[in-house]
């Protein structure tokens, strides 16, 4: 049996990915720093009731855009159907999160630190 090279690096980088999120949850968690995930935050920023809402329909797709202004927190969410394209977050205006679900698809659960 041989082993494909591109299959090995991919499976590592996986399971290096994995144990990077796991460590920072754990250690967030020690620290007692409060954390929340993209997925977490979307759906929060999605069922808050002063989030602004707007549909646009674009080449047949319907994409949703959310903002959100709560105490100095300040989110910006966009979707379509019901699969998160891009979350920005800040706080006093420091950047706390920056999603883009192209290059940032494996960090959609790794939490993120919202102070």
């Amino acid at each position: 049996m041989e082993l494909d090279g591109r299959k090995f690096k991919d499976r590592a980088m996986a399971a290096m990915s994995k144990f990077k999120h796991n460590m920072k949850g754990t250690y967030y968690s020690i620290a007692d720093i409060p954390t929340a995930s993209v997925q977490e935050l979307a759906d929060f920023i999605q069922i808050h009731p002063d989030t602004h809402e707007i549909k646009k329909q674009l080449l047949g797709t319907t994409y949703t855009f959310f903002r959100l202004n709560v105490n100095n927190y300040r989110f910006y969410l966009e979707t379509t159907n019901g699969r998160i394209l891009q979350l920005d977050g800040s706080l006093s205006g420091k950047e706390l999160v920056s999603y883009r679900s192209y290059r940032d698809s494996d960090d959609l659960h790794s939490p993120v630190k919202l102070n």
